[in-house]
């Protein structure tokens, strides 16, 4: 298995968390101490063929950059793309592409976590030969995210938009593998959602859903803040 570079998407804003993220950047909002992008860098941890890492920063990069520009107690490289104009989470991962040497990169939400094994991802990636793979669980409320739906053989066919009314099953998890090439066509420097504007278009390529079982939790909302805060505090 080769090395795999990660990017990281770290340029949101804590608005809707109020007190608990000040003015800083979502990713820097702290749990039980913390600062959330931390957990994230410890579930890269996990494998041996993470080996250098990109955060694309933008709100506040300033405090991400300071924070972590020589930090190497993670035993993988950090570089930072940086978006003087915010460009979406699509934009975003194009722009931080130039920073990558790996085929296939690794993209990972700053403001979520899921209990993925991030070594077998790699692998259901490589076996299937898939261009774009994402991790998924599964729901009964999917009202907040959206919906993906697969065949029996994880094949992604179709994204659907979030619905006030949706019913169970299988969403996002905000973790990615991409095969460099997918992103050719794209234009720099275009403001894009990853989640609106791309993915819906990317089922055309060799795309797979990868079932996680492990625990899901974002931290967008205050409600989910203090879930994360408690599952987390064991990764502490």
């Amino acid at each position: 298995m080769k090395n795999i570079d990660a990017v990281i998407l770290a340029g949101g804003l804590g608005t809707r968390l109020n007190d608990s993220a000040g003015d800083l950047p979502k990713a820097l909002v702290p749990v039980n101490g913390k600062p959330f992008l931390e957990y994230v860098f410890k579930l890269l941890c996990r494998t041996k063929f993470i080996t250098r890492v990109v955060i694309a920063v933008g709100y506040k990069a300033d405090k991400i950059i300071s924070k972590y520009q020589n930090n190497s107690d993670y035993g993988f490289e950090i570089l930072f793309s940086v978006e003087k104009d915010l460009l979406g989470t699509g934009g975003a991962i194009k722009k931080a592409l130039q920073y990558t040497n790996s085929d296939n990169v690794l993209v990972l939400n700053g403001d979520s976590y899921v209990d993925i094994d991030i070594q077998s991802f790699i692998s259901a990636h490589d076996t299937k030969d898939a261009s774009i793979s994402v991790a998924l669980t599964h729901v009964e409320n999917a009202n907040r995210f959206g919906k993906v739906n697969i065949l029996t053989n994880n094949k992604i066919v179709s994204f659907e938009e979030k619905a006030p009314n949706s019913s169970g099953g299988y969403i996002n998890c905000g973790v990615y593998l991409f095969r460099k090439t997918v992103f050719d066509h794209i234009p720099e420097n275009t403001v894009l959602s990853l989640e609106k504007d791309l993915l819906p278009n990317m089922t055309k390529f060799n795309a797979f859903g990868f079932i996680c079982t492990g625990k899901f939790i974002d931290i967008g909302i205050p409600e989910t803040y203090n879930i994360a805060s408690d599952y987390l505090k064991e990764e502490n």
